[in-house]
């Protein structure tokens, strides 16, 4: 199949530019349909199984189709018409074929995770598999962290966070003042609200510590807030209700520091690395 891809590959760019020989223009067809011909026969074989691990290489089969019929689509008209060339379209299937083999590789590769023994490079192949499925898929970033974990032992030592860029932002000391009465007794209340928060961006980028080859590097972004609310009152405390009495059990603190910030928001990317694995 791959000689057939790769005879229509060198003939499409000869052929744009020339159409010089009979005998060119019947191996360049002969060589397409041939191909074709062989992965739909391959393909009704695959699905006469019913099995459900077939999906990956049907999908694959059609992508083959769909690309050759693509390339062919870009020869010139008279080519076109001595080849016998009609455009396929193998939309529908290789769609299908892509949610299932998706569908499957996502079970298999969760099922040998979780596993107490899993072959890990039969893992990491079916990850793969899943990459070419579907680049997309929201689980290959979790499945390629918990390979790691069961290979290298644990993934602490494989991490290290690069900061990118770093924004703290300033100390707020947002306030609402209110009045109170109960009877003849007012009291003036204020509500305070303290803010602060700091955003980082960069990388957690996971290093064999053998060979300090890079074997994953996530982007991420985190923030880390600090919110801290209490109430003042001027009057007799008499005056307030029951909920701006709890509220005066808390006494101003004060902002965290820029520094103590940023390294909480790491922490957080770490944490959140560690969820993965779970």
């Amino acid at each position: 199949m791959k000689r057939f891809h790769l005879l229509i590959a060198l003939s499409a760019c000869i052929l744009a530019t020339s159409c010089s020989t009979n005998q060119r223009l019947y191996k360049t067809g002969m060589a397409y349909h041939q191909a074709n011909q062989a992965d739909h026969e391959r393909i009704q074989a695959l699905k006469a199984t019913g099995s459900p691990d077939i999906w990956f290489e049907v999908f694959e089969r059609y992508c083959s189709i769909k690309g050759r019929s693509d390339e062919m689509s870009h020869f010139p008209p008279e080519v076109k018409r001595q080849i016998n060339y009609r455009p396929i379209n193998v939309d529908d299937e290789l769609n299908g074929a892509r949610n299932k083999a998706e569908a499957y590789l996502t079970a298999k590769i969760s099922m040998a995770l979780n596993s107490e023994a899993p072959d890990l490079d039969y893992v990491d192949k079916l990850i793969k598999d899943l990459e070419r499925v579907n680049c997309n898929n929201s689980r290959i970033t979790d499945f390629k962290l918990k390979s790691m974990a069961k290979r290298y032992g644990g993934i602490e030592r494989l991490m290290h966070i690069e900061v990118f860029q770093q924004q703290v932002g300033p100390n707020r000391d947002e306030s609402v003042s209110f009045k109170e009465s109960n009877g003849n007794l007012t009291a003036t209340v204020t509500d305070h609200r303290l803010s602060k928060s700091a955003t980082i961006q960069g990388k957690v980028n996971f290093i064999n510590p053998r060979n300090k080859r890079m074997l994953l590097s996530l982007p991420y972004e985190m923030t880390s807030k600090f919110e801290h609310t209490y109430s003042t009152i001027e009057g007799p405390q008499e005056a307030c209700s029951e909920q701006t009495l709890e509220n005066l059990k808390q006494r101003p603190v004060p902002f965290p520091t820029d520094e103590s910030l940023i390294q909480d928001a790491k922490q957080k990317v770490v944490e959140m690395v560690f969820q993965k694995i779970q």
